[in-house]
């Protein structure tokens, strides 16, 4: 699998190949593997990789597709989400091309190619054909099918170390890895087994080689964000046959087997682990009246992180008090309304541009945003009717993928991400410069009891300042109950990036509330 996709995104892609000239002949295929892929124990879905050997301006390239299929359950409701990432590479190794594609519901999908031209990867999308130039340093970047037989070729045996490195597309940026060989063990491996005409999975215990992959940090939006590590096993013949990593959807392992064992279905719907309801934050007693507080302190414990208090957003509205090593207090304020600034400034301009997810200039959300705001001038006012607006007319359903706001705008359906998207979009399309945010909200399940969920929601710039409004709640505005991780204007964006700070927060924290206003 392309190394640590997964754990960026809660909502997966889908990788088409990339932009080349037709093939005249059926492309030589030298490698076809499959995986069974687990979360938590339970099996979820399989991976596919497949390396074709292709001749493409008199040279051969290897062109290596790794495709996902999960099935997940997400506060109740069943989501199927499909990935597959791509790379195209000469026989030394050289990369010269990557590729994905974001599957969205409704046979969309968003489509993502970059090709190396020199020291410059030019990154293309269907809107954008002409694309952009980025930096390319290919030393040490290593295609799939190379990083596939990687041990193979260096022979590697306990106590070996080197690196490599693994481009990232949607972070527009090679990752470097250290790897680490360590020794043989005992682990657990799938094999089939026939049952007249049924074949079913049962594990058996072999002696393989561990080996761990620890990737560098990323900055995305000047976030630094720690990636997880991978652990991989290898059989004597030194192919990977186990690799296991943390992601935010739980404990990920893949098992090489067979393709009937991982395209074989999995636990039943009913029966499998809500990962969205699992991501909540429980709180020892709950918050009275948490919506109307003046300010609420939250006392946090962030475990396996070097910078801990960078973990939730600081400014007028968060801050940081009380540190002791990872625990510290995070004193929240409500900022109901815009304050009078004698110089509020200029805000940037991708606040107020179009882009794919925020498509503010789609000639549909700029006719309903005339409707909603009508004759009113003050951008406030004009921000708290379109909030309103997305609040009644929005349809709650856990099951829609993510999607340009013009898209959740014809249906109408979704959850907090769509009701904060649209809300943007709308508030861009009446002149309101506008942002997403995430972090995390109160939540006072009647089976869970009091807790914190994972939540996203929207930013409006008035007189000098940014101030939050929340569709689901529809209250006109957000007050201490909201904890902000990150914020993102999504310009020049295609892929789920903007959402990866709230990775360093999925169980890895611990909340208290000491303190109620």
């Amino acid at each position: 699998m392309k190394r640590y996709f997964l754990w960026g995104s809660l909502v997966l892609l889908l990788a088409t190949p990339l932009y080349a000239q037709q093939q005249a002949v059926r492309p030589k295929v030298v490698l076809d593997v499959w995986d069974a892929v687990y979360l938590d124990g339970a099996k979820m879905g399989h991976q596919r990789t497949t390396v074709e050997e292709r001749q493409q301006d008199g040279q051969t390239i290897y062109h290596t597709t790794r495709y996902l299929h999960l099935t997940l359950k997400r506060y109740d409701g069943i989501v199927t989400q499909r990935m597959a990432l791509s790379t195209e590479e000469t026989p030394e190794g050289e990369v010269v091309g990557v590729s994905m594609t974001h599957y969205l519901d409704q046979d969309r999908k968003i489509v993502q190619s970059g090709r190396v031209e020199g020291d410059k990867l030019r990154v293309r999308t269907p809107s954008d054909p002409d694309g952009k130039a980025v930096p390319w340093d290919k030393d040490g970047v290593l295609g799939y099918y190379a990083q596939e037989r990687l041990f193979q070729q260096r022979k590697v045996k306990a106590g070996d170390r080197f690196r490599f490195r693994d481009y990232q597309l949607p972070l527009l940026r090679a990752v470097a890895l250290q790897v680490v060989v360590k020794g043989p063990e005992e682990k657990e491996l799938l094999a089939t087994q026939k049952d007249g005409a049924e074949v079913k999975a049962v594990k058996i215990r072999k002696r393989l080689l561990r080996v761990e992959e620890s990737p560098e940090k990323v900055t995305v939006n000047g976030a630094t964000i720690p990636l997880p590590r991978l652990t991989v096993w290898l059989d004597e013949k030194l192919q990977p046959v186990r690799q296991e990593s943390s992601t935010p959807l739980g404990r990920m392992t893949l098992y090489r087997t067979s393709r009937i064992l991982a395209e074989k279905a999995g636990m039943a719907p009913e029966l499998m682990a809500d990962f969205g309801l699992n991501s909540r934050i429980r709180l020892p007693r709950p918050i009275e009246r948490p919506f109307e507080a003046r300010e609420i302190v939250y006392r946090i414990t962030v475990q396996d992180d070097d910078e801990p208090t960078t973990t939730f957003a600081r400014d007028k509205r968060q801050s940081v008090e009380n540190v002791h090593g990872d625990t510290f207090d995070l004193r929240v304020r409500a900022i109901r309304e815009p304050a009078e600034v004698e110089t509020p400034g200029k805000v940037e301009e991708e606040f107020l541009k179009s882009s794919y997810f925020l498509d503010c200039g789609n000639a549909k959300v700029r006719e309903q945003a005339a409707q909603i705001v009508g004759d009113e001038m003050d951008p406030w006012r004009k921000a708290q009717r379109i909030e309103k607006w997305v609040h009644e007319h929005m349809q709650g359903n856990p099951e829609v993928n993510f999607a340009p706001a013009s898209q959740v705008l014809r249906d109408l359906q979704g959850d907090c991400r769509q009701h904060a998207m649209l809300t943007a979009a709308l508030c861009r399309a009446a002149g309101i410069p506008a942002r997403t945010a995430v972090g995390l909200v109160y939540d006072n399940d009647r089976k869970r009891g009091p807790g914190l969920a994972f939540h996203m929601w929207t930013e409006v710039w008035i007189k000098g300042q940014w101030l939050m409004l929340d569709a689901v709640l529809g209250h006109g505005h957000v007050g201490a109950a909201h904890l902000k991780i990150a914020d993102h204007s999504w310009q020049d964006i295609q892929t789920l990036a903007p959402l990866l700070p709230v990775t360093r927060v999925t169980g890895k924290v611990r909340i208290d509330v000491v303190e109620v206003k």
